[in-house]
């Protein structure tokens, strides 16, 4: 097994056919499909099912994925790093959306206050999406405040976070202070993508009393939803730090919902096999440093 096994098997997996691989890596089809083979008479496992229009990823093609991308990220940062050692790899580092709206900023300013000069790009998703890249070694360290599910990654709880229950203050629950279940169920709801961590949370609550609830519209910006909101086309769930403005202004109202628990973390994630570099160590105090306040 050779680091060009690994690079065809990563490019069929993401094409999901072997031709549209071989023609995206100028090489015969017949070549891919002697690689693949030899994968999984090396590892004894099968990586795809085969259909005849298309490929699907197994379970055991899954982990081969989730490590060959990390295998192939190292080996990128070895090569730049040797070629030039001057070269200073920026540090990757991921954040949800609300952490991307509120924390990310004040973090980095201390951050480089502290450590002139050094590097950092920011990628700013989901949890699910922070999540897939720290496995994949794409992030050094990531902020999120949703749930972590893979056992491969070290979660540090950093600081706490408030869920509310918002409506327009002309919207009909607009009078009530506190509401059951019950009383939402039938109304729209303005959410975040599947994948973020508000929704996962709020979601779960839902369905383990046996419900769901109607989302209507679904955007992965917290001002697309503040402002459907304010303009009474449903009502949502979202981090209280982020309506500091409207509630003040008196544009949303929160609303107590019985039975759900509203305080949840943001939380520090890197991989456990993640060498903690003195700059991913300092980013990593900042971070706790900032998260006090």
């Amino acid at each position: 097994m050779t680091l060009r096994h690994l690079l065809i098997f990563i490019e069929v997996a993401k094409c999901g056919k072997m031709s549209l691989a071989a023609n995206k890596l100028f090489i015969s089809q017949p070549t891919v499909s002697q690689v693949i083979s030899e994968l999984e008479a090396h590892y004894e496992v099968k990586l795809f099912e085969r259909f005849p229009k298309t490929l699907c990823i197994t379970e055991d093609g899954k982990v081969l994925l989730n490590h060959a991308k990390r295998v192939i990220n190292y080996y990128n940062i070895l090569e730049e790093t040797m070629k030039n050692p001057s070269h200073e790899m920026p540090l990757q580092i991921g954040a949800t959306v609300t952490i991307g709206n509120r924390l990310i900023s004040p973090i980095l300013n201390k951050f480089k206050e502290k450590y002139e000069g050094e590097k950092t790009r920011v990628y700013i998703n989901n949890t699910r999406e922070i999540e897939k890249r720290l496995l994949s070694n794409e992030l050094d360290i990531g902020i999120v405040e949703g749930i972590i599910k893979s056992p491969h990654l070290v979660v540090t709880p950093v600081k706490e976070d408030k869920l509310v229950l918002v409506c327009g203050v002309n919207h009909r629950l607009a009078s009530k202070n506190i509401v059951a279940l019950k009383d939402i169920l039938k109304e729209s709801f303005i959410m975040r993508e599947d994948g973020s961590g508000t929704r996962d949370i709020f979601t779960n609550f839902v369905q383990a009393q046996g419900y769901n609830i109607n989302i209507d519209w679904e955007a992965s910006e917290p001002g697309a939803i503040i402002q459907g909101v304010i303009n009474n086309h449903g009502i949502t769930v979202i981090s209280e730090c982020l309506i500091e403005n409207e509630i003040k202004e008196g544009k949303l109202k929160i609303l107590e919902l019985k039975g759900f628990k509203w305080k949840r973390m943001f939380n520090l994630v890197y991989h456990k096999n993640k060498l903690l570099s003195p700059m991913l160590k300092g980013f990593m105090e900042e971070v706790k440093e900032v998260c006090k306040k």
